[in-house]
């Protein structure tokens, strides 16, 4: 089996966990828990039969006060197969980066100051956000 899970995440932000089993002999039941600010959250619990199975599942966490740890636990169970693996990831407030552009570099005294400001997430994309 494989679990695949960014060391860090991102409050706020899409994320995914995804679980791949191979070679299975059996029907199985896949699930997967993420501990979370003292809450526990199913993200997954169904029953695989295929031999091999790869899936993603989409979550995404709440803004917290300060950088925490989440745990992530999943577990497979079977007639003959069973497994559990728990670790912890990084959880930190997701950042924006904002660029106030003028349209000059120098201006006289008198000329109207003309300037854009633009919001980026981490990843570089425009944020709808108001600055105020």
């Amino acid at each position: 089996y494989m679990v695949l899970l960014p060391f860090l995440i991102h409050t706020d932000s899409p994320e995914k966990v995804c679980v791949q089993l191979t070679h299975l002999n059996e029907s199985v039941t896949l699930s997967a828990m993420l501990e979370y600010q003292g809450e526990n959250r199913s993200l997954i619990d169904d029953v695989v039969s295929e031999k091999d199975v790869f899936t993603c599942i989409p979550f995404s966490l709440p803004k917290s006060n300060s950088t925490s740890i989440a745990f992530i636990t999943v577990m497979v169970k079977g007639v003959t197969l069973q497994f559990r693996s728990r670790k912890s990831v990084l959880v930190q407030n997701s950042e924006s980066l904002v660029f106030i552009q003028t349209d000059k570099p120098v201006y006289k005294p008198g000329q109207t100051v003309l300037f854009r400001i633009i919001s980026l997430d981490k990843d570089f994309y425009p944020l709808n956000e108001k600055v105020e």
